[in-house]
């Protein structure tokens, strides 16, 4: 018996274009709601971008934003995991033997430095609803969760395995296939689903995830049952139990249909 469902949003649920089926999401989540079944919106992205994304219900959501770090149930956060000051200080560390362009993430917002100019500030803004550009890192009043470098796609596994082999005691994953994102040893979307398995008593079997990125692996391996979609990153389709098609063709959408009916 299927009590939560759980997906990831670019290139999972999100088309490129960054839109999705509303009108059968809308038809599945009246579904959702008389099975009593929890939709969760599970992402490495910012709390605020993800509610923005389901404007006639987002309310009666629940969202695992910053991979993990932060819970919430609508608007309410109910949970929050910073990073420590040692693992900030490591982090900076590695941000400033990098040329990479970076993002932090906060609870109050999200920063990228003025330096990487303002066309970076643009792109940025179609995943951050709150983002500030600041001089420097150094002087951050926030809890901070995760800091993510923008990594050409080449380069990008090569870059992931020296920081691994580097910094052991932090956690790097794969947020896309030109992302990594840095955060607490062991902290990823699956904290966030056993957060919500402890709140409401559901078991990991009565899971069903979607993802297709190196940041979906620890709840696509958690769920009971997994799916990452035909353009997912090897890694991601070696943690899910099942393959779908292209979050281009509504793969996820219309297996969730499929899974309700």
């Amino acid at each position: 018996m299927i009590k939560l469902i759980a997906t990831d949003m670019d290139g999972t649920w999100l088309t490129d274009q960054k839109t999705y089926d509303q009108e059968l999401f809308l038809q599945e989540f009246q579904i959702m709601q008389k099975k009593g079944i929890k939709f969760v919106v599970a992402s490495g992205n910012q709390f605020e971008n993800l509610y923005s994304r389901f404007p006639q219900v987002a309310n009666q959501l629940f969202y695992i934003a910053e991979n993990g770090a932060l819970v919430a149930q609508g608007k309410q956060v109910i949970h929050v995991d910073c990073l420590s000051e040692k693992d900030w200080q490591t982090i900076m560390k590695i941000i400033q033997e990098s040329n990479e362009k970076v993002t932090v993430s906060g609870l109050a917002s999200a920063y990228i430095l003025k330096k990487d100019g303002p066309e970076y500030a643009k792109e940025l803004k179609k995943y951050y609803e709150k983002l500030t550009v600041v001089e420097s890192f150094n002087h951050l009043d926030d809890q901070i969760f995760k800091v993510t470098f923008d990594v050409p796609e080449n380069k990008m596994p090569h870059l992931l395995e020296k920081l691994r082999r580097n910094y052991p005691e932090i956690d790097f994953v794969s947020g896309s296939s030109s992302s990594i994102d840095m955060s607490t040893k062991g902290m990823n979307k699956a904290k966030g689903l056993q957060f919500l398995s402890s709140k409401f008593k559901i078991k990991p079997k009565e899971m069903v995830t979607f993802g297709d990125s190196g940041n979906d692996v620890g709840m696509l391996k958690y769920a009971g049952t997994s799916y990452a979609t035909g353009t997912a990153l090897p890694v991601a389709k070696k943690a899910a139990t099942h393959i779908i098609g292209s979050s281009n063709d509504s793969a996820v959408q219309k297996e969730i249909w499929r899974l309700l009916n």
